[in-house]
């Protein structure tokens, strides 16, 4: 299925599949807890086996016929979604474990994409909480509320969680709570924040405070797109690496897919844009299998971005396209204005100055837009004022505005602002102004190239 990932794959990073036998009765709690997850994530016993053990091996855990190793603990509670303490120690007062029944409820709604109604359980059940149980249910709303687009409302939520499951000491819950942080705080475009969380989340993987290939598979892929978004390729590039190197050990296909966006936006910035067609068509792919509609209209907008870099330009148009159709179909606002931005870049690289314009303002003026989408549609509004028979103050105002706004998004941006001011006064024979922007790009890329 991922066969472009997989015959990369490093031999010795394979997982062998566990075999268990048997090995007599056991307290029926554990099997029991295994089947109510199982069933709360609408997986089959052979789901939930996979290549690692078998499916009649699934079965004996779940009528508490067998005892399990750590490591099958830790392969079965990766593969639910749970802690390996969370896993081994079930609630066992009568209305805990109705609580718990109601989170796992709420879980599976938020899995089956009704992040509406996990976040209405969770709201409803929250004041009746406590402790870690409490703590999981903020978790959850945070996850629903990020799911619906309100990252700013989830981190509030998602920093008390982290704070219940350290305080009580499970490392487990602080690591994946830290990680949903880091991509909340990038969906509200703390890139910074973000930037450390994740880094922090993946220190714990590799120290082995929680065995979990799936996790680190997602913390590798967001990290190799972080590194994208600051502007450091290279880093990016190793993440990247790391990444595809780790694919075939997981058996989550939305992981992977993941993994193949962030690499069709790391090889397109670095120019290699054949791999980032590939990667970007892969992406597609694998999002249409699992139906993810959002999904599927941002690959498509990627897309568009990489055959406008090709100069295809009728391609790049209808991918765009099919994108903005998503985007309105799912009442994606967000994308909308990342879309209307490339749009934007394709009728300026079609010599359509003036729709570039309009449709610059349209994505800055789109809801929801974020901060960077705003900023990158301010630098393309101003290359577009450029190729107009606009006056050179005008167009100044223009690219000052977009070096504010730019200002925040990372070095690496910025430089290609100034680079493009450059091109631009150098064009009209402004040679001291062009020399100026040429130095102020270099002094920003400066650490990129040491």
């Amino acid at each position: 299925m991922w066969a472009s990932v997989v015959k990369q794959m490093p031999a010795g990073t394979r997982r062998r599949p566990t075999r268990q036998r048997a090995k007599g009765p056991i307290d029926p709690k554990l099997g029991k807890r295994v089947r109510a997850l199982r069933l709360a994530r609408r997986l089959t016993q052979g789901d939930l086996a996979s290549s690692d053990f078998t499916k009649g091996f699934i079965s004996l855990v779940e009528t508490g016929r067998t005892r399990i190793s750590l490591r099958a603990a830790q392969i079965l509670a990766e593969r639910l979604g749970v802690g390996v303490t969370d896993l081994m120690n079930p609630p066992t007062a009568p209305q805990e474990m109705r609580w718990e029944v109601q989170l796992l409820e709420a879980e599976a709604r938020l899995r089956a994409g009704d992040a509406s109604a996990a976040t209405q359980l969770m709201t409803a059940l929250r004041p009746q909480l406590s402790g870690k149980l409490g703590a999981r249910a903020d978790r959850l709303r945070g996850l629903a509320l990020l799911a619906s687009g309100r990252a700013r409302d989830a981190i509030a939520d998602l920093e008390s969680a982290r704070r219940v499951f350290d305080s009580s000491g499970d490392r487990e819950l602080v690591v994946r709570t830290t990680f949903d942080l880091a991509q909340a705080y990038g969906r509200a475009d703390a890139h910074g924040q973000s930037l450390a969380l994740a880094l922090e989340s993946e220190r714990a993987l590799e120290a082995g405070t929680l065995v979990d290939r799936t996790l680190q598979l997602q913390v590798l892929a967001y990290l190799a797109s972080k590194f994208v978004t600051i502007g450091d390729p290279q880093s990016a590039e190793s993440y990247g690496e790391r990444a595809r190197a780790l694919a075939e050990d997981v058996s989550d296909p939305r992981s992977v897919a993941h993994l193949y966006l962030s690499l069709a936006v790391t090889r397109r910035e670095q120019g290699d844009l054949e791999a980032a067609l590939k990667y970007a068509r892969e992406g597609l792919k694998a999002y249409e299998r699992l139906g993810d509609q959002r999904q599927i209209g941002s690959t498509w907008n990627t897309l568009g971005w990489v055959y406008l870099a090709r100069g295809q330009h009728q391609r790049a148009a209808e991918a765009l396209q099919r994108a903005e159709q998503l985007a309105e179909a799912n009442g994606d606002r967000r994308l909308l204005g990342y879309v209307l931005q490339t749009r934007a870049e394709l009728e300026l690289a079609r010599g359509k100055a003036a729709e570039a314009v309009r449709l610059a303002d349209a994505s800055i003026a789109a809801m929801e837009a974020s901060p960077r989408c705003r900023a990158l549609s301010l630098l393309v509004r101003a290359q577009a004022i450029a190729a107009t028979k606009s006056s050179t103050a005008l167009v100044r105002r223009a690219f000052d505005e977009a070096f504010r706004a730019l200002e925040p998004e990372g070095r690496a941006l910025l430089a290609r602002a100034h680079q493009a001011f450059f091109e631009v006064l150098r064009d009209r024979g402004d040679f001291k102004g062009a020399s100026e922007h040429a130095d102020l790009a270099l002094d920003l890329l400066r650490p990129y190239l040491t």
